[in-house]
């Protein structure tokens, strides 16, 4: 349980199945949250594991995943996401963060709703414009 969580990739970085359990992925995600090795992931396998949480309906995991306090999800000031001294700017965690935030923000092919990826309990106050739903 290190490395990447490519399991959560099956929801949340393509397109719903109708092969695909949802009981078994939110349980997938449960067990990864808890008991994965985030010390040893890359940038872009925290937007991966919040792309995952939006499709499953849990909009707070979702935002706890993009704001997870574990060195390889840090961003410099440059906006560089930080992976260690040798690898300073990594990309696919950048691409990662904004595709997830746009999915977020205007939703996927089942997704209901204005901004079906952030919690509806008042706490965010959103504006978005140009974003078209993800499959």
């Amino acid at each position: 349980m290190t490395d990447h969580p490519s399991v959560l990739g099956a929801l949340g970085m393509v397109p719903e199945s109708p092969k695909l359990d949802k009981k078994i992925m939110k349980n997938t995600l449960d067990i990864v949250w808890e008991r994965w090795n985030w010390e040893h992931t890359w940038g872009w396998d925290f937007p991966m594991t919040a792309m995952t949480a939006a499709r499953l309906g849990l909009p707070n995991k979702a935002l706890d995943a993009l704001f997870m306090k574990i060195q390889t999800n840090t961003y410099l000031k440059n906006g560089h996401n930080y992976q260690d001294g040798r690898l300073r700017i990594y990309l696919p965690g950048n691409g990662g963060v904004l595709t997830t935030v746009a999915m977020m923000l205007e939703g996927w092919d089942n997704s209901q709703g204005q901004f079906p990826g952030f919690p509806k309990d008042g706490t965010w106050k959103i504006k978005a414009e140009g974003f078209k739903k993800m499959p």
